[in-house]
């Protein structure tokens, strides 16, 4: 529906300063639409209805007023077919002996993170115990300072060095991985 505004042909002119200040403009409004109902509502006694075949969605089957000339029983409905695929299994290409040298490196890999784990616990109650050791008595923080203070350093830098051998170690095993395929 459309709203077209007309303004009077003498405020488009001539400069408008006689009444108010604000004038009221005159509006009409116009409608395309007739106002009169052109189709009127359908009487639901009448016998004249169309048969409305509703919109078939994904998935669904033809009904019988699309044009099929099946006839299905009432009450039983058209079930769509099953397609049934084989489980994903694992690939065959990995022979018992590759298998066992996996299982291996598995093995060895957990043990290496598990003691690098440990380490670190380590190097953390080193650290902890080495702050706190001024809070302590006098003859402990002798100890600590005298035993513990110059393990500590070595024991980080060992820490730091062997994480990054096991990072390069494990990017370049991936880049031998991607060299295969």
């Amino acid at each position: 529906m459309a709203l077209p505004i007309y303004t009077p042909s003498y405020l488009v002119n001539t400069v408008y300063h006689r009444h108010s200040l604000f004038p009221k403009p005159k509006f009409s409004i116009k409608s395309k639409k007739p106002t009169v109902d052109a189709d009127p509502t359908p009487d639901p006694t009448s016998s004249s209805k169309k048969a409305v075949v509703p919109g078939q969605g994904f998935g669904s089957s033809p009904s019988p007023s699309s044009g099929s000339n099946k006839k299905k029983p009432k009450g039983k409905r058209e079930r769509a077919s099953i397609i049934r695929r084989s489980p994903v299994e694992k690939p065959a290409f990995l022979t018992k002996e590759e298998e066992a040298k996996a299982e291996e490196q598995r093995k060895n890999e957990s043990a290496f993170l598990l003691a690098w784990l440990g380490l670190g616990g380590i190097i953390l109650v080193q650290g902890i115990v080495l702050a706190a050791s001024g809070f302590l008595p006098e003859e402990w923080d002798k100890f600590f300072v005298k035993y513990l203070y110059p393990s500590f350093t070595p024991t980080v830098i060992l820490f730091i060095a062997g994480t990054v051998a096991y990072g390069v170690l494990k990017y370049l095993e991936n880049e031998k991985l991607k060299d295969q395929k």
